[in-house]
């Protein structure tokens, strides 16, 4: 009975090892299928769109602007593989900057079973219109793979800043009349009125206020380089309220704010402080805003642009004078001294001695000429001088001058006061300053004696060495080899021979206590 079951048993394995190898048989054909549904799938997954040629775009924003108020214009090119650097047509009535660029972005889409990839690359200008109306764009032209493309025309609608009697501007100076390379404080006043919102019964402070200026799209003329640096600190200037006359001659609360800056007066005539044009977003309107984070804090519900610009300051720069002007006068404007060393102080004649000269003052001393001692009959009587001009290094208020001076005979005893000329402007005439004499000791120069001259053929014939060409080199001076080598004795040191020796002591070290530790084993 127990032999019976065992064969039953055996017999049903057997039966299910055969159905698992038909079934695995019969497999085979399905994976083949899925395998091709899988090519036929990814064949029409893959299979690109067909080819379409470049796409250009130029876009806007905003279409409609103030004076003054830039604008972006982005130019798109896409599916363009070879595309030359478009260039901004010429444009009138605006400032052009740009472009930033190009940047590159890249998209695939799959529609219809089909793949289909989009390139783009885009450049950006920024126009600022100068004057109101309408601004056309003329359309661009691109080149792209080998073909030339080109946009639509663009209007971009310009509208005139409102100027009211909310912003107010002026430039004023330390000084009302200045002469030409003189040094001028100048000072711009911004006049803003404070915003009071009578339903809210709420008045902007002057931190408020001043963030409402427009900053990138005013105009700061000289005053730039002092704002800049102001913003670089996060700093800006603190406004304080005073009363003035606005346009109409009533007397108005204003924060007032200034920025100074330093400058040098150039030419003659009406100081002009530069392009200065002052923007702002004025509030029409406050509202409080609900949300969650803000917690009833408030925004500005609507606004209007307002500018002001500034005039001409009232400085009137006159020219220096040229009457009573020295001849050695070079330009220098303000009040200065002269300061003179030399090294070394005792030379032969024809041995270079350095000339310095320090001259300190109040003036602009990047742009500030030294005098010409080539010039100065008390200085090249005994010394010769290049006329070559010294740039000098301007340390501080001071800025140092070097030269290179030669006596031309013996017997001098001192370098000359060097003098010089400078206007002074709050005297109104020109001054003349020296340096203190430097004493100085110059000996003959150094003569070659007779004896070591060799004398030409009729002199002292006695004494005259003959020399003897010869063609052997120097093998004619010296018939040995070993004349002309050096005898060396090489004697080491005890360092060098304890580091010779410890390497193989070191080895034998080392190799005797492996064999010990063989042995134990």
């Amino acid at each position: 009975m127990k032999r019976r079951n065992a064969e039953a048993s055996k017999s049903r394995n057997i039966e299910t090892s055969k159905g698992r190898h038909v079934a695995g048989s019969s497999a085979q054909p399905g994976i083949r299928n899925a395998a091709a549904l899988l090519c036929v799938v990814t064949f029409i997954l893959f299979a690109q769109a067909p080819a379409r040629g470049a796409e250009v775009a130029l876009t806007v924003s905003p279409r409609e602007t103030y004076v003054g108020t830039p604008v972006t214009v982005d130019l798109t090119i896409e599916n363009g593989d070879n595309v030359d650097p478009p260039v901004f047509p010429k444009l009138n009535g605006a400032r052009v900057t740009g472009p930033q660029g190009p940047f590159r972005s890249s998209q695939t889409m799959i529609v219809n079973n089909q793949i289909s990839q989009k390139n783009t690359l885009r450049y950006r200008w920024v126009v600022t219109p100068q004057t109101p109306g309408r601004l056309n764009i003329p359309p661009f032209k691109v080149k792209a793979d080998g073909k030339t493309y080109a946009t639509r025309q663009t209007v971009i609608l310009v509208s005139a800043a409102d100027s009211s009697d909310v912003l107010l501007a002026a430039v004023t100076g330390s000084r009302e009349t200045v002469y030409v390379g003189e040094s001028l404080t100048v000072v711009l006043q911004i006049w803003i009125k404070p915003y009071l919102d009578r339903q809210l019964q709420v008045q902007l402070d002057e931190a408020d206020m001043w963030s409402l200026v427009d900053f990138q799209g005013s105009e700061w003329g000289v005053f730039v380089d002092a704002l800049r640096l102001m913003m670089a600190r996060r700093d800006r200037p603190i406004g304080r309220e005073v009363i003035r006359k606005d346009a109409q001659g009533e007397e108005r609360a204003y924060f007032q704010y200034e920025l100074a800056t330093e400058t040098w007066a150039q030419k003659p005539g009406e100081f002009d402080p530069g392009q200065v044009r002052v923007r702002m977003r004025y509030p029409t309107k406050l509202s409080r805003d609900n949300s969650f984070f803000s917690m009833g804090g408030l925004q500005i519900a609507g606004s209007r642009w307002v500018e002001a610009a500034v005039n001409a300051a009232p400085i009137r720069i006159k020219p220096i004078p040229a009457e009573g002007r020295p001849p050695d006068f070079r330009g220098a404007v303000g009040q200065f001294k002269i300061e003179a060393s030399a090294a070394p102080l005792e030379a032969a004649v024809g041995d270079p001695i350095t000339l310095s000269l320090n001259v300190a003052g109040t003036g602009r001393l990047e742009v500030l000429q030294a005098p010409p001692l080539h010039e100065l009959p008390e200085l090249t009587r005994d010394f010769k001088v290049p006329a070559d001009p010294l740039a000098g290094e301007v340390a501080g208020k001071h800025k140092r001058f070097t030269q290179s001076i030669r006596p031309d005979h013996e017997g001098v005893t001192q370098i000359p006061p060097i003098p010089f000329t400078y206007f002074d402007p709050l005297a109104e005439k020109f001054v003349t300053v020296r340096s203190q004499p430097i004493p100085i000791r110059v000996r003959a120069a150094a003569r070659m004696a007779d004896s070591m001259i060799v004398e030409a053929a009729g002199g002292r014939a006695g004494a005259v060495t003959q020399l003897t060409e010869l063609s052997g080199g120097i093998l004619a001076n010296c018939t040995g080899i070993d004349e002309l080598l050096t005898s060396q004795d090489f004697a080491p040191g005890w360092p060098t021979a304890l580091g010779l020796a410890l390497p193989p002591f070191a080895f034998a070290a080392c190799w005797l206590t492996q064999r010990r530790r063989e042995r134990l084993r």
